[in-house]
């Protein structure tokens, strides 16, 4: 269904969201990160999405926060509760990459033209990241008086404090082939032609996968990434035993039994390219 600021489609069991203010530069604006929430929240209650593909529509992927009203914001009351409404306004956006981070389904994000602010930190976020040649990147806030403040723990969980601290210090702008070494990306592609085709390919390879070893593996995946003591790292691992022990008596008896046959395994799922072709 197509629904400003975004179009949200399915494609078979695979979920296409698109931000559709192309003449805008699609910021990331309160009604878009409300809009995110919403689908994220459905696609995660419905069994049959296996993973979600997040791109832009027009020329650029999105060129962060909506800073429009500016004057507007930063004049605007504290709410009934006494909170301040710009700083409410930004939380907002973090708890929706809490919740991103939470999602058991892969998340691709497919990105061109730019991923500026907030548009890269959600590069950051995703499970997958794709870039388009000539895509500029730049966490931006810096040189705008402001700060990466709800982004910024999932940057550095994606490239490292160092190089984060450097591209976020000077708001320098990098293409997507130093987006790749850096990590902030896994493929580059030349143009939009292999966009579609990377993507297909890795939804796809997705769609190959049982979808609660999916599930758990983000899980595991997520409390690796978070600084542990030897204690915590322990219980981690009994954990991941015990997350195997259940994968191998449930989805694995299917896995183990199609590949035994040369088969396909019963959740595997096929991305349709035709879903791509209008973009």
């Amino acid at each position: 269904m197509r629904n400003a600021p975004l179009s949200v489609e399915r494609a078979g069991a695979f979920l296409l969201i698109t931000f559709d203010q192309p003449a805008m530069r699609n910021p990331l604006g309160p009604e878009v990160v409300a809009a995110l929430a919403h689908a994220l929240d459905a696609a995660e209650h419905d069994a049959a999405i296996r993973a979600i593909a997040v791109r832009g529509a027009g020329p650029v992927f999105s060129a962060g926060g909506n800073l429009g009203n500016f004057e507007a914001r930063i004049a605007a009351p504290p709410g009934p509760d006494g909170r301040d409404p710009i700083a409410a306004s930004n939380r907002r956006f973090g708890t929706f990459l809490e919740q991103l981070a939470r999602f058991p389904k892969p998340v691709v994000v497919a990105a061109h033209g730019a991923a500026m602010g907030g548009g890269a930190g959600l590069v950051c976020a995703a499970d997958i990241a794709i870039a388009c040649a000539g895509t500029k990147f730049s966490f931006t806030e810096t040189s705008l008086g402001l700060v990466p403040a709800q982004i910024l723990p999932f940057v550095i969980a994606r490239i490292g404090v160092q190089p984060a601290r450097r591209l976020m210090l000077s708001a320098e702008r990098f293409d997507a082939d130093e987006a790749l070494r850096l990590g902030v990306v896994d493929f580059v592609v030349p143009d939009m032609e292999a966009m579609r085709e990377r993507l297909t390919q890795v939804l796809d390879r997705i769609g190959r996968c049982a979808p609660g070893a999916l599930a758990a593996t983000k899980r595991l995946a997520a409390r690796c990434a978070r600084p542990a003591a030897e204690a915590e790292v322990a219980q981690l691992l009994d954990d991941a035993a015990q997350a195997f022990a259940a994968q191998m008596r449930g989805e694995g008896v299917e896995g183990v039994r199609a590949a035994r046959a040369k088969r396909d395994p019963a959740w595997k799922a096929n991305f349709d390219r035709a879903a791509l072709a209008e973009w």
